[in-house]
Formats: C-alpha cells, structure tokens, sequence
C-alpha cells in the first residue's frame, strides 16, 4: 500500500529576489562596467531609445553642466574652473593589479621590513580566487623561517585592507570580519551560529538554532544580517582592463567655499523607452509576451541604476563632509565604512559595494573612494592623520626641551593611539622633521 504523508521541512538559506540580486550587482558597478551593460540590452532590446549616437560620442562638459546634486534639496550648482585645489597626488593607476594594490596598502599602513614584505607576498600570491588565502600560514612560517605569530599578524592586517577580507582562511573568518565592521555586538552569538553551521550535517535552520542554543530574537537577527553580507572577499572586485584611462564615477568641484559633488550618468541621461514601439509590439499578439519581459528588463535597470546613483551620491557626500581637510590640506581623518552606513541608516555592506572599484576625479586628479577610508594603524585612524598629530605635537613642545620619539609614542597613546617608537620615528622622518637632540 502506498503511504501518503504530508511533511514541513524548513533549510536555512538566503532568498535574493531577481530585483534585488540586480539591484546588489548595478550597485557595486563603476561607470564603465555600466556602460557595457547598457551596450548588451541595447544590442537586445528593442523598447531601449537612445539619442542619436551619445552612449558612445557625447562626453561629459563638466566645468559648464548644471546638475541637479540631490532629490532632498534640489540645489542647482555652476561650477568654478580656476577655484579647485592642486595637492592631491594621482593614487590609482589602472593597469595596477589586485596583489599590487594590496601591497602598495599595506606598505602605507604598517612598516615592512625585507622579511615582512616577503611574508606579505607569499600571502598576497596565494589568495584563491574568491581573495581567500590558498596555503596554510604553518607552510609559510616554515618556509620563510619566521614566526607563525607573525605570518599572522601580517595576514590579519592584509584582511584589513581593500578589498575587505582578501587573506581570510574561509568564509567563517570573512563572515566575522563583516560583522565587527557593522556590529560587535552580535559577534559572540554569531560565532556560535557558524560552529553550529559546520556541525550539522545538514542546513536544517531549526537542528542549527538548537545547536547554537540561541533565543529566537537573536536568531532571526543574525540570519537577517548574514543576507546583507558578501559571500566572498572578491565578490564586489572588478579589475580594470583598460591600461591607459579610468573613467571617474564622481566629479568633485568647489563652489564658493562648498565642495560639491556630481555623478557621471551621461549614459542614464540619454535613455529611455520608445513608447511608439512598445504600444506597437502590444497590439501583436506574437510578440506581447517577449515585448513585455523586455520592458520589464529595461525598467528594472533604469530602477537599480537610479537607486545605485542615489546611494553613490550620498555616500560620496559624507566622505566630503567627514575629510573635508584632505581635499584642503591632503590630510586623511578617521573614517570607517560603518561609521556611513550608520549615518545612512544602511548596512556596511551597502556601503562597501557602492565604493567598490569606483574612483573620484578632484582637480584632474584621479583618487579610489577607498582610499578616503582607514583601515591599519589603529583601530580607525589614518596614517596621515596621525602625522599631522605629530606635527602638531612637536609644533607645541618645549623648545628648550624638545620631545624624544619615546615621549611623542607615550602622548599618542594616551589619545588612543599605540604605535611602536620605531612607527613614530618613521613618520617623524618622512615629514623632514629633525630628532629631538637636533631640534635643541
């Protein structure tokens, strides 16, 4: 006899809808990866309606475009040619590669001696393709001959840096790491989830939940934030191809005493549906249906583009808001991710795709928006920030009882920032500014 039951399994898995998966991928694009979407759907659907040639000859006049900056205010902005600034020095080259990028980084927010260095590339140079680390730490100790603690220590530092997470073991660790930059809090519990994950043999949400002995609010908290998070270091990374240009996403121009911001969207700007067609394809009964998911296509695009501008706009707000002394004196000030997304109200990793492997153009000079964000020597505090404490810590000594690197390192770190003598004195040089004994 055939028994028939009826059965309620429930798994633990996260559900992106078709929009939203769009509207994730759109958001962590440049200006340029856009424009070749754009080139496919246009190829592909008919409805798409484009001045005559623009996706391809216009160019943007941006000293004499007038531009609408934010749907809050609506403020219209001339911008001024001869007031913008010159002492930003070019950071991004875009032939520059992934292991490059990263090594240039860390050489900026730690001091790598001939052997440190060697135990970043050999880090650097095995990450998999998903930016995990590809070879045990143990093997590279051994090879090296150095200690593991501090194959470790350059390793977790390499997590730090652009793209997020590049060095971590696996996706546990990277998962962590997302979420000291959105919540400490939840660390705790969610380390309990992820070891209940990898006990149970099965992704069964209720066997997990009882595994990792957590009260339903906690649960359902963590499962919520694990969606917001990238499944890999590499997820949002697109290299640039092209070896002689990059294509700034944002223009950053002074008017009056205001820095303002304004996105490239020539290619938005210029497209829109042919109505005529579409009413034309309706009324054939052959081709309604192909016609109407090609409308959808194009509307939902146009919809995440718009969203992703938006997002792009205000964050690049902040960052002008926050380091406003870098534009004016090429001084970096703290700045974390999370420290936007809390302002936003959004999650860090919305965040971290909107400044994915986008650039800003200030005075002709190209500068990555990661590059406006803190990642090393503290916490969440700039190397350069913490030369112009120095600076301004000599500035202020005792001239006849100048200030040893020891004692400058002792009043640094009751700011909150511990640094090592030999970090202090490095910096202390790259400034010209002579030692204690000489400064008498």
């Amino acid at each position: 006899m055939i028994d028939l039951r009826q059965t309620l399994e429930t798994n633990l898995g996260l559900i992106l809808t078709p929009r939203i998966d769009l509207s994730l991928k759109i958001l962590a694009m440049n200006i340029v990866e856009i424009e070749e979407q754009f080139k496919e759907i246009i190829e592909t659907n008919p409805l798409v309606k484009i001045d005559d040639g623009t996706l391809v000859k216009k160019q943007a006049s941006i000293p004499d475009r007038t531009k609408e900056i934010d749907e809050a205010f609506k403020e219209k902005f001339i911008s001024d040619e001869n007031s913008t600034s010159d002492i930003i020095e070019a950071t991004a080259k875009s032939s520059e590669s992934l292991e490059m990028s990263l090594l240039r980084q860390l050489e900026v927010e730690i001091d790598l001696d001939k052997k440190s260095e060697e135990i970043a590339k050999q880090i650097i140079f095995n990450l998999d393709e998903k930016g995990y680390l590809g070879v045990e730490t143990q093997k590279i100790s051994e090879k090296l001959d150095v200690p593991i603690e501090l194959v470790e220590y350059i390793r977790k530092k390499i997590t730090l840096l652009e793209p997020l997470g590049c060095g971590c073991l696996d996706y546990k660790e990277f998962i962590v790491l997302q979420a000291k930059e959105d919540n400490d809090d939840i660390i705790p519990a969610l380390k309990r989830l992820l070891k209940a994950i990898e006990e149970t043999n099965k992704l069964d949400m209720e066997k997990i939940k009882l595994f990792s002995n957590l009260d339903k609010k906690t649960f359902e908290k963590i499962m919520e934030k694990l969606k917001n998070y990238s499944l890999y270091p590499l997820e949002n990374y697109y290299p640039i191809e092209n070896e002689n240009y990059i294509q700034p996403d944002v223009y950053v121009k002074y008017v009056g005493n205001d820095l303002v911001a304004i996105l490239e969207d020539k290619y938005i700007s210029d497209i829109s549906i042919d109505k005529k067609m579409l009413e034309s394809y309706l009324n054939d009964d052959y081709t309604r249906i192909f016609i109407q998911e090609k409308y959808k296509q194009i509307k939902e695009f146009m919809l995440a583009i718009t969203n992703r501008n938006k997002t792009l706009l205000k964050t690049v707000n902040i960052i002008l808001d926050k380091q406003r002394s870098f534009f004016e004196k090429g001084i970096l000030m703290p700045l974390t991710r999370k420290e936007i997304a809390e302002e936003l109200g959004f999650n860090v990793s919305t965040i971290t795709r909107a400044v994915a492997n986008k650039y800003l153009d200030f005075g002709g000079k190209i500068i990555p928006l990661s590059a406006f964000f803190s990642s090393g020597l503290s916490e969440n505090v700039s190397k350069e920030y913490v030369k112009s404490l120095i600076n301004e810590i000599i500035k202020k000594e005792n001239k006849a009882n100048p200030l040893s690197d020891d004692q400058i390192r002792e009043i640094l770190k009751n700011k909150g920032i511990d640094l090592t003598r030999r970090t202090v004195t490095k910096y202390r040089k790259e400034m010209k500014i002579p030692s204690s004994r000489e400064r008498k």
